[in-house]
């Protein structure tokens, strides 16, 4: 997700303005949870907004202040069978994985495995650089700020092979850079390419020296993914599961298979058709035996597969607001990762945190950081404000993407408003 600019800025500032005033300060009960009618207000207030934007099943989460959480659940979690949406329900979170393995580098630069600015060639074992800027290095600050001009738009398979450096200049927002690279990852990689022949082609790079220039890439993630790998010596799903999922107690996985059980995974459905399509189909991907560990072709993890449940968003959400309590990272790291990294480690005026961006004032009371994802027509959000440990969770999977308030998705944008405005007195 990319740094709003103002003008973007003053018009979700607006929008977000108009919910908060029509939607009342909710009646709590002493303990600070909603009484049974605030519930109803919130629940009817948010199938509407779902409803609108044609969501099949979707799981929203607020985070108080406390610590404590409320789960609201709407619609199917699978078509087939017409399986309900649960507090149990697993969702893909799409690109709000980046943010989530952030935690989990910042864990292995804690414990010296990892340099956040070293040459990621060493790490690698073989050059990891920019053919038009042979003598910059790239480094894990550069791949988690999205400066490390990287890019991935022509490697997935014909449709990304269309996408001209004229087109993709002209391509702006966050709707057609989320979509491109829905597109992107649906296609996949070309078959039995590693992770060393992208990083040796021309084409994968900007004509941009590391460092200087905010491009949002899969590949990018995927890079900083193999580099844990590299560094750890294990799959990257059980460093996040050692370094993350464990100590937070949450069920999460990259890895279908490591749901259990299969039957709360839901599938992700496209909702540009007249009628839903599947697009991702978990129960199929959970059966898959998994591929032998190789941080060659393991790039496609990291930026984008996350799963979790309602209360696995709940702990993130207080991951992302804590301060050093939650035995996963330090304050020092979890300050770092939400500061700006302008000026430091060779990265210039990005303008965002370690895989997380900002929307500063456009909530009246909460200042946020945070990341969405986007992808096989579902939608994610995870923002949370550290000032006062509130947070607000969103999962679907599957809503209609064709409107959008940039740089978030409206649907989005919408449930973050009213979810925000409910925990004005919490």
């Amino acid at each position: 997700m990319k740094k709003p600019t103002a003008e973007e800025l003053a018009v979700l500032r607006e929008r977000a303005e108009r919910t908060f005033s029509r939607f009342p300060v909710l009646p709590r009960r002493e303990d600070g949870r909603m009484s049974p009618e605030s519930r109803l207000r919130f629940e009817l207030t948010m199938e509407t907004i779902l409803e609108k934007n044609r969501a099949l099943g979707a799981c929203v989460v607020l985070r108080r202040p406390s610590g404590a959480h409320e789960t609201f659940c709407f619609g199917t979690a699978r078509l087939l069978g017409r399986v309900p949406v649960t507090e149990e329900t697993c969702f893909r979170v799409a690109s709000v994985s980046k943010l989530v393995m952030t935690f989990g580098a910042l864990a292995l630069v804690e414990r010296g495995a990892l340099g956040l600015d070293d040459d990621l060639s060493a790490c690698l074992g073989y050059p990891v650089r920019n053919p038009r800027f042979p003598d910059a290095p790239v480094t894990l600050r550069m791949l988690l700020t999205h400066t490390a001009s990287i890019r991935d738009e022509r490697n997935y398979g014909s449709r990304g092979k269309g996408v001209s450096a004229r087109d993709n200049h002209i391509i702006k927002g966050m709707k057609a850079l989320h979509l491109l690279a829905a597109l992107a990852w649906a296609g996949g990689m070309q078959k039995g390419c590693t992770l060393r022949e992208l990083l040796e082609n021309a084409d994968n790079w900007l004509p941009a020296k590391p460092g200087e220039a905010f491009h949002y890439t899969n590949l990018g993630a995927g890079v900083a993914g193999a580099a844990m790998e590299r560094a750890a010596n294990r799959p990257f799903d059980d460093i996040m599961q050692e370094l993350v999922f464990a100590p937070l107690a949450i069920r999460a996985s990259y890895v279908p298979g490591r749901i259990a059980p299969r039957s709360d995974l839901a599938n992700g459905y496209s909702m540009r058709f007249p009628v839903p399509i599947r697009k991702y189909n978990a129960q199929a991907l959970s059966r898959r035996k998994p591929d032998p560990f190789d941080p060659e072709r393991d790039y496609l993890c990291a930026a984008g597969r996350l799963i979790t449940d309602s209360a696995g968003m709940a702990a993130l959400l207080g991951l992302l607001a804590s301060h050093g309590e939650m035995g996963v990272l330090s304050r020092a790291s979890l300050d770092l990762m939400r500061a700006p990294q302008d000026g430091l480690g060779g990265v210039g005026a990005v303008g965002r945190g370690l895989n997380v961006a900002y929307l500063p004032g456009v909530f009246p009371g909460f200042s946020l950081v945070g990341h969405q994802g986007v992808a096989y027509g579902m939608c994610a959000e995870l923002f949370a404000d550290p000032a006062t440990g509130a947070g607000v969770g969103i999962m679907t999977n599957g809503v209609s993407l064709e409107r959008s308030t940039p740089p978030l998705m409206r649907v989005g944008f919408d449930l973050l408003s009213l979810g925000f405005a409910a925990l004005r007195n919490a």
